[in-house]
């Protein structure tokens, strides 16, 4: 049975992550602004070839991960509008659950679940809920589907006791 992936959770805004934000700003101007430093005069004489070869080097490498960005946000995007424009509601049935670590001291439920859309084969699926919930086997959940595409993201989070 295929695994499919996709979007679980709508993309967040940049005002709704103000600290991820300016902090990668900050790693993407950085390399700019030592260069411009190094170019502008504003380190001493001494320490300007090294300050002008570290902003060479961190410039290009600034820009990746700023076109990666972009990109990415861009095709969370473009897949959201498509799930809201042809996707089909159906029920996922839970096949799993079971409580795993998902980070340093914090404890989240995995569930597996099975997706059947009409007119295409059946797809199981895992997602990470928050909190150490109870999920019984066997519980439905609502999830928006692609009807030709292996898109789907949850509709709501499942019923836990």
């Amino acid at each position: 049975m295929p695994e499919a992936e996709g979007p679980v959770n709508r993309p967040t805004g940049f005002t709704e992550q103000p600290g991820w934000t300016a902090l990668g700003l900050l790693v993407v101007c950085a390399g700019p602004l030592i260069l411009l430093a190094g170019v502008s005069g504003l380190v001493p004489d001494d320490a300007r070839a090294g300050v002008v070869v570290t902003g060479l080097v961190w410039t290009p490498f600034t820009a990746v991960v700023l076109v990666l960005f972009v990109v990415g946000t861009l095709r969370d995007q473009r897949v959201w509008r498509e799930l809201d424009a042809a996707g089909v509601r159906v029920l996922g049935e839970v096949t799993s659950a079971q409580h795993v670590w998902s980070g340093e001291d914090d404890r989240c439920t995995r569930i597996r679940m099975l997706v059947a859309v009409p007119g295409r084969p059946p797809f199981t699926t895992s997602h990470l809920v928050a909190g150490e919930r109870v999920v019984e086997v066997g519980t439905r959940v609502p999830v928006d589907v692609h009807p030709t595409r292996d898109l789907f993201r949850l509709a709501a989070e499942p019923a836990s006791r």
